[in-house]
Order: structure tokens, then C-alpha cells, then sequence
């Protein structure tokens, strides 16, 4: 009989219980002050739905993924992340019939077949928010002004936003094949998986931890150069309403995180 728990997880005792539950009713206040509405899905979903809203080239799914097969054969996966079944729960159950924007947050465990470190665990709880039905830019200055306000509230310092925008299917793929167009007399300097990145995920070389990739790449083209004059005039717009809010923040071009 096993008696410790797998690998990557966690066991929260009754003297840890209560930090949880002041912490929860912290993020359940705010969520409710900023005009958001609680959203519980399943743990586990048909795998399908992070192939294709997550990316089959993405680490999660390639990587990162808990999935199995269940006794009908079918192929189900443990919730890495939050957005995906937020968005299938919206559609399914015709929340766009209703009022939009639909403004929804969760908090829940969520699973990763990750590396076990320090602060990262491959059962773990996460928070976040959605707005669904609208593409007005204050609402993404609204979603980080109450990121800091949440931060602020726990007591935390020395915190900086860094903004950036990766731009749209419009302009996004110019901006990919000058990235590639960049890299590739250095491809073989590259570490092995930033090499199969070049081709299938550029991007996602910006966020690599090897100190050589990030030399290589340092002097890449910036995608906020190349925005489309759509992305260009609401990523203005929402450092506007950062700066009505009071947010301070400062631009940071190589940031690339969930991708």
C-alpha cells in the first residue's frame, strides 16, 4: 500500500486551510467589486478542446498534458488550464444569449505533467479571469488594474507590469516569417527545442531559458513595429486607460508567456 502522495502535488492540512480560505474570499470579493460571476467546470475534458484552443505546438499539449483514455475509449484530459473550458462552458450553455459582455472567473486545481520544483507543482491551483463578448481595450486595461489591486490587497512589493502585444492572425504571421527569416543563419546555435521552434512556434523562442537562445534572439524584430493599424490603435488605447488608472507599467517587447 502507497502511503505518500504523487510526485508534484500537495497535501493541505487544517492548520494550512485557513490561509486558503482568506486568500479565496480575498479573489471571490474582488472578482465580485470588478463584476465578474463564478464559473465551475469539470475537471477533465475531451482532450480535443486544448488541441485546438491551447495549440497541438504549444508545450502544454505537447509536453504537458494528463491525458487517458477512458473505459469507452475515449480520449480525456486533465485541465492544464482555465480559459479553454471556460470558453466551451460559455458556448455550450448559450451564455451568449444572455447580457455581453459575459464577464466569468474560476479557481480551481488545474494539472501539468511539469518538471517538480520549487514553488511548482504538477497538480496546481490557479485563478483567472474571462471576458467574453467584447473587444473594447479598456476591458484588457480593467483585467490588469485588478490584477495590481488583488496584488496590492496581499501585500505584496517590488511588483512591475510589463505590457506587450503579439498582435493578430492578421499581423502576427508577417512578424513570424521575419522572426524566422532572422534566425535562421543561427539555427543550429539554437538549443534542440528552440530549433524545432522555428519552424512551428517562433515566438515561443523569446521565452526560452537557455542563455545562448537568448543572445541569439535578442535583437529579433519587434512585433509592436510591425502591428496592424487595428492591434496598434487598441494596444495605445489600453496604455491609456492604464495610465487613467493609475497603473504604472513598462513595455517589455520579448514577452511571449502562454503561447
Amino acid at each position: 500500500m502507497l502511503t505518500t502522495r504523487p510526485r508534484g502535488t500537495n497535501d493541505f492540512l487544517p492548520g494550512q486551510i485557513k490561509k486558503w480560505q482568506k486568500l479565496e474570499s480575498l479573489l471571490q470579493h474582488i472578482s465580485l467589486l470588478y463584476g465578474f460571476d463564478e464559473i465551475r467546470t469539470p475537471i477533465f475534458e475531451h482532450t480535443e478542446l486544448f488541441l485546438r484552443s491551447v495549440g497541438e505546438t504549444t508545450d502544454i499539449v505537447e509536453k504537458e498534458m494528463y491525458t487517458f483514455q477512458d473505459r469507452g475509449e475515449r480520449s480525456l484530459t486533465l485541465r492544464p488550464e482555465g480559459t479553454a473550458p471556460t470558453v466551451r462552458a460559455f458556448v455550450e450553455n448559450k451564455l451568449f444569449a444572455e447580457a455581453l459582455p459575459s464577464k466569468l472567473y474560476y479557481l480551481g486545481p488545474m494539472f501539468r505533467y511539469d518538471r517538480p520544483q520549487a514553488g511548482r507543482y504538477r497538480q496546481f491551483h490557479q485563478y483567472g479571469v474571462e471576458v467574453i463578448g467584447s473587444a473594447d481595450p479598456g476591458i484588457d486595461a480593467e483585467v490588469i488594474a485588478m490584477a495590481v489591486d488583488i496584488f496590492n490587497r496581499l501585500g505584496l512589493k517590488g511588483l512591475a507590469v510589463e505590457l506587450n502585444s503579439v498582435g493578430c492572425p492578421k499581423c502576427r504571421p508577417n512578424h513570424l516569417e521575419e522572426m524566422k527569416k532572422y534566425l535562421a543563419p543561427v539555427q543550429e546555435r539554437l538549443c534542440t527545442t528552440c530549433q524545432g521552434r522555428l519552424e512551428k512556434n517562433p515566438l515561443r523562442i523569446l521565452d526560452c531559458k537557455n542563455v545562448l537562445c537568448q543572445e541569439l534572439a535578442k535583437d529579433v524584430p519587434s512585433i509592436v513595429e510591425v502591428l496592424c493599424p487595428e492591434c496598434e490603435g487598441h494596444f495605445l488605447r489600453v496604455q491609456e486607460y492604464l495610465q487613467a488608472f493609475g497603473v504604472n507599467y513598462r513595455l517589455q517587447p520579448r514577452l511571449v508567456r502562454g503561447l
